[in-house]
């Protein structure tokens, strides 16, 4: 499971890493973001790609309530399981990252940890999106974040992790016409010793609470 995430990378290094025009909306680091917040979302259509806020919180289209939201998706299921099918086919989009939560037990408590890539570099996770409707309700742009084994650093703490996507496979995870029979690869753990774990303070657990110190370690 994903459920905290945190993207502080410069403005200028998004955008020579998902190869952007440029963004269009106010960015500024976040260290704790949370399911049901908006967060910066990279997806291609007809008009090229583009990085825009989406919600963190999958809304299927034909839910008639925005409620029961996904965060996650099961990498072996989201090909085939209803919520996600549709949207895994035609809506891939890549979530930046600079790193991400996870808890472990110890002595009957959670403890959390920062995952990260040890240099500090720009990550993306796979997700996908969908827009949802109602009636007299905003339409809604809401993504999902796909999840799959843990490799050997993250299953220290967990048994499971986000997908990871390789910088050399973002253009095929984005391209609509990429069959879906053809991911299974990029759907797989990251390597083991691409990631670093840290221990840190239980501040990360309240999600109002989003400052660079959420990283120290405890």
């Amino acid at each position: 499971m994903c459920g905290r995430y945190t993207l502080a990378a410069a403005e200028e290094d998004l955008i020579e890493a998902f190869d952007l025009p440029g963004l269009t909306f106010d960015y500024f680091a976040r260290y704790n973001i949370a399911p049901g917040q908006q967060a910066p979302v990279v997806a291609e259509d007809s008009r090229g790609r583009r990085m825009g806020l989406m919600e963190w919180g999958f809304l299927p289209s034909w839910k008639e309530e925005a409620s029961g939201a996904f965060i996650n998706a099961r990498s072996e299921t989201v090909a085939s399981k209803a919520s996600f099918r549709e949207a895994f086919a035609r809506r891939r989009c890549l979530v930046p990252a600079d790193g991400f939560y996870e808890w472990t037990k110890r002595g009957g408590r959670r403890v959390p940890f920062w995952v990260h890539p040890p240099a500090g570099r720009v990550i993306s996770f796979a997700g996908v999106w969908e827009s949802w409707t109602a009636a007299g309700v905003a339409p809604k742009h809401t993504f999902a974040i796909l999840t799959t084994d843990a490799n050997r650093e993250v299953s220290a703490i967990h048994d499971r992790m986000p997908v990871i996507v390789a910088p050399q496979h973002r253009k095929r995870w984005l391209d609509r016409a990429t069959p879906s029979r053809a991911l299974a690869d990029v759907l797989a753990p990251a390597p083991d010793g691409t990631l670093a774990l840290r221990e840190v303070g239980n501040r990360v657990n309240r999600p109002d609470d989003d400052d660079e110190g959420l990283l120290d370690p405890a």
